[in-house]
């Protein structure tokens, strides 16, 4: 599977498994070769005596195919027992509800059956429950969520027709709202469902942030006709998706002229369960995804009752911070050196070696915050920096993020020496695209006497000091300096613009941490008696 699988996604197959597959066959080899086949509606038919055929190994499937489970019909027991079992070569039986990725990283959350009216547990049906499993199963690990990849239900989201002008009407039942809450929890880049009749495609629609501070990624709705249906609607949907962890996050946030708000009721998203109010009680746990831990990652929050908001806000547990070195959650293993106010250590998914983070000891939020004897550590860090990639032919870009953080990080990445000249072309450029106005400050010039403390921004230092900086509102994009620095035009490594997506193991992190101390050490004001 390469870097952007080819996929097929088709309606309902109604046993036509012959007249399906020849067609995937045809289409693989013209256009192919296509990664796998997801069907979003009913496999079986009332006929099915071309199982046989597949089932002996006379006739093949040229394409990996994976199906849904049963939506409450006289062929459920024609689905293998157990969940990933395969039905004949090729054609894999995905279950009930789950989360599948494939070997390449693409996130495909998967739904089957129709929403069961009390609850009950009973075959051909799913309940809130197996929802809040897809739900977390997607959230799980993932401290900054963006979103998945694909959404495949058996039953249609109600409200999807909500903002769409056109009217059409598909002849469909009104849908399912614990559908609905699941494509606003995980916010799907594509949802595809089967119609009984006409393909239809919505606009794109944007999908709601949670805090509204945030700009969210698009969903593109699509249902597919049954296959091979007589009025010759579309039934096969082929398209070559990106893993959504391997992109940029501008990429992933471009918008489109066609684009709606989000069709489902914001209650959706307030709710922790389908259904259920969003409080839950003492002692329950989510992904409360408001917050960030920066680089080195994020951790579960105990949900908070609704009548402790006007208590008064906790002070800061260092000892849960994740770069506080006292803390017992720093990764000490990722440590360069250690002055006596802040020190030095590898940046988690770095852009590259030599990237790293230069944080003080103890608990400061932002450089405007600090005390002038961490202030003056640090700088010397950075002069230090400026020596070390200088014997590589290299340039340091500093810069730090104070939105969305809690513990001070200013991040430094060696470019090209060659590149120098074109840096601020290059922040000035992209950050418009984002509707993002940079001001610029002079080497001479201190930025801490230009932005109050407390200020949220974003800071940029160039390697000629010359200095970029915006105070950052309710919308901001949190990777943009990666965005900009792994681009084609700098380090052109954007599969690294999301730290996540490049994580190396412990053992690489500790050869990294190695090579770059060894390097450092004769720049190193740390070991200077």
């Amino acid at each position: 599977m390469g870097d952007k699988p080819k996929l097929l996604i088709c309606g309902d197959v109604g046993g036509k498994f012959r007249s399906v597959f020849d067609r995937v066959e045809s289409i693989n080899q013209k256009s192919g070769p296509f990664d796998l086949l997801l069907v979003t509606g009913r496999f079986f038919g009332q006929n099915n005596d071309e199982l046989e055929s597949y089932k002996k190994g006379y006739r093949k499937v040229a394409v990996p195919t994976y199906i849904l489970g049963p939506s409450y019909d006289v062929t459920e027991d024609l689905y293998p027992e157990n969940e990933g079992e395969e039905l004949f070569p090729n054609v894999t039986y995905l279950g009930k509800r789950g989360l599948y990725t494939t070997t390449n990283g693409l996130k495909i959350a998967y739904l089957s059956g129709i929403q069961s009216k009390d609850d009950t547990v009973e075959k051909g049906f799913f309940t809130g429950s197996d929802c809040l499993a897809i739900r977390d199963a997607c959230l799980r690990g993932q401290p900054e969520f963006r979103g998945i990849d694909i959404l495949i239900t058996a039953e249609w989201p109600s409200e999807v027709q909500n903002l769409d002008e056109r009217k059409i009407d598909l002849g469909i039942a009104p849908g399912s709202d614990y559908v609905s809450w699941l494509a606003m929890h995980t916010k799907p880049r594509y949802h595809f469902v089967a119609s009984p009749s006409l393909f239809y495609e919505r606009q794109p629609y944007r999908n709601h942030s949670r805090q509204h501070d945030t700009r969210e990624l698009a969903t593109r709705f699509i249902a597919l006709a049954p296959a091979l249906n007589k009025v010759k609607e579309k039934w096969l949907y082929a398209c070559i998706l990106q893993p959504i962890n391997k992109m940029r996050m501008m990429d992933l946030l471009q918008g489109t002229v066609d684009e709606t708000a989000c069709p489902y009721d914001t209650k959706y998203l307030a709710q922790h369960v389908p259904g259920a109010a969003k409080n839950m009680g003492n002692g329950q746990f989510f992904y409360d995804m408001n917050t960030s831990e920066g680089e080195f990652g994020g951790r579960k929050r105990k949900h908070r009752d609704d009548n402790q908001r006007d208590r008064k806000k906790p002070e800061f547990d260092t000892e849960k911070c994740w770069f506080c070195l006292l803390s017992p959650t720093v990764e000490r293993h990722l440590i360069i050196s250690v002055g006596e106010h802040s020190y030095l250590a590898l940046a988690k998914g770095p852009l590259n070696e030599y990237h790293c983070l230069i944080t003080p000891v103890a608990h400061h939020q932002s450089i405007t915050q600090v005390p002038s004897e961490v202030k003056e550590e640090i700088d010397k860090f950075k002069k230090s920096l400026h020596k070390l990639y200088a014997t590589m032919e290299d340039v340091p870009v500093f810069f730090e993020r104070n939105f969305k953080t809690s513990h001070l990080q200013v991040q430094s990445v060696p470019v090209p020496k060659s590149f120098k000249s074109n840096l601020a072309e290059e922040f000035d450029g992209q950050a418009q695209a984002e509707g993002i106005e940079l001001s610029v400050l002079s080497p001479e010039d201190d930025f801490c006497d230009i932005m109050p403390p407390g200020i949220p921004y974003f800071y940029v230092e160039l390697p000629d000091g010359h200095q970029l900086y915006t105070r950052t509102k309710h919308t901001f994009p949190l990777q943009l300096a990666r965005d900009i620095l792994s681009s084609p035009s700098i380090l052109d490594c954007e599969e690294k613009s999301d730290w996540r997506a490049c994580q190396l193991s412990k053992e690489e992190e500790v050869k990294y941490v190695s090579s770059f101390r060894e390097k450092f050490a004769p720049f190193d004001f740390t070991s200077k008696d």
